[in-house]
């Protein structure tokens, strides 16, 4: 799904991105994982990208994994950072790190793509069952 780079998008996009994990069989508490990242991933395309660019979202998935893809038009690759504890923004790529199963960035000839895959298995939840 095309977006434009704009700001009012990044609700659009992981509302899309949502859906279509929705649609592939992802589990609720998943599809929140996936609306986190999606909405971090495809914020970063757009601060870091050209202004009024594109911005081209995809989700598939494979077996256990969901993998949701997001191709901006430039060429700087995200950073992992490492922000204090009262700064307001920095931490996308470290959830990234921390949330998805895999993920990767992509060059290419008209800018990269990130991508992250999340499993679609349940883990259990602490403190529950025997």
């Amino acid at each position: 799904m095309r977006f434009v780079a704009d700001v009012t998008e990044i609700r659009h996009a992981r509302t899309w991105v949502v859906s279509e994990a929705a649609h592939v069989g992802a589990p609720e508490d998943i599809q929140r994982v996936v609306a986190l990242l999606a909405s971090e991933v495809v914020t970063n395309a757009i601060k870091h990208g050209p202004a009024g660019g594109r911005i081209d979202v995809g989700v598939s998935r494979t077996g256990d994994r969901l993998r949701v893809s997001v191709h901006d038009e430039s060429a700087q690759r995200p950073v992992r950072l490492e922000p204090g504890p009262t700064a307001l923004s920095g931490r996308g790529v470290l959830l990234v790190d921390r949330l998805a199963a895999a993920w990767d960035v992509q060059p290419d000839a008209g800018g990269k793509t990130v991508w992250f895959e999340v499993s679609l298995r349940r883990r259990p939840t602490p403190g529950r069952g025997r």
